[in-house]
Order: C-alpha cells, then structure tokens, then sequence
C-alpha cells in the first residue's frame, strides 16, 4: 500500500483516452459540443481528485482485482493505484455490464 496524503500523477492509456473521445463524440452529437465539453470537465476534475485521495473511492474487486472506481454520472471511471500513479482503466456509462467488459479483457 502507498503513503496516504501523496499526490499521484494522473496516467491515461490509449482505452481511457478513446473512451473519452467517444464521450465528447457521443454527447456532441445527442445534446451539444458545450454538453460534451462540460462532462468531460467533470471527469477530468474527479480524476484530479483521485491524485490526491485515491483510496477515499470504492474498490472494485467484484469487476477486477485491484480495480477502484468513482461515478461521474451517468459514467462510471475505473482505475488503479500505484505508490506513483492513478492509472485510468476505463470510462463506461453505468449501464454497461463492468463484469463483461473486463473479463473479454483478461481474455487478450
């Protein structure tokens, strides 16, 4: 486990960054750019939060071993933590099936 009160550098592998670019896509088209624009501030703001208290979210064991997730709605952001980082796993709407996702992914 890591020292409490330590800030962690945000880390977004290519998936997280794709699920970001079919959010702004998605919401761009359905309600509008400023729509989108805005979700995806909430979800860089509750990012930056988790550098600073990653351990204050639940834990996720249930989807994946290790795995940690904090809602921005309707999204749900997954993610990991290191003594050094918050790695961004996935950003998926609330509705998907977490567990599906992330065993075809264990599959790979």
């Amino acid at each position: 486990m890591s020292t409490p009160g330590v800030s962690r550098r945000v880390v977004w592998p290519p998936k997280a960054r794709q699920d970001l670019r079919q959010i702004w896509r998605y919401f761009a088209r359905v309600a509008s750019p400023d729509i989108a624009d805005k979700l995806l501030r909430e979800i860089r703001d509750a990012t930056e939060r988790l550098a600073a208290r990653p351990f204050l979210w639940r834990a996720r064991d249930d989807v994946m071993p290790g795995l940690r997730a904090v809602l921005v709605h309707p999204y749900t952001v997954f993610y990991r933590v290191t003594d050094s980082t918050v790695e961004i796993v996935r950003v998926l709407h609330e509705r998907r099936d977490f567990s599906a996702v992330f065993r075809d992914k264990r599959d790979d």
